[in-house]
């Protein structure tokens, strides 16, 4: 079965960078295991988009949500990313994760301008 989940082009661009970082800094092992964080991750909220740890964002365009990795990892402070997400209305994915940002970075600087790619 195909993902229910899709990345737009920034937000596959964030994972490529994060994985990346993570494997110079912590080694493949780590990279692997921050990888499939990633997907599981994006899998439960493809399962529930509204999960407990999905927060609404109306400070931020386009009806975003937001789900802090660390949710998944089962500990507070496992993982430092923050998945950016809005639900789809379309029977090919649930959710659309349009940025994949570190827990220190300002969404609203990263996400504005995303809205048009995201539209299909």
């Amino acid at each position: 079965m195909p993902p229910r989940y899709r990345l737009t082009d920034a937000a596959a661009a964030d994972v490529e960078r994060v994985l990346r970082h993570t494997a110079a800094t912590f080694g493949p092992a780590q990279r692997d295991r921050y990888a499939a964080l990633l997907e599981r991750a994006a899998e439960a909220l493809a399962d529930n988009p509204r999960r407990p740890g999905a927060l609404a964002r109306p400070d931020l365009p386009g009806g975003l949500f937001s789900f802090r990795l660390d949710r998944v990892a089962g500990r507070r402070g496992a993982a430092a990313h923050v998945l950016y997400y809005r639900v789809l209305k379309t029977d090919e994915a649930t959710v659309l994760i349009v940025r994949v940002l570190h827990e220190h970075m300002e969404p609203g600087l990263h996400v504005s301008g995303l809205m048009a790619e995201d539209a299909d």
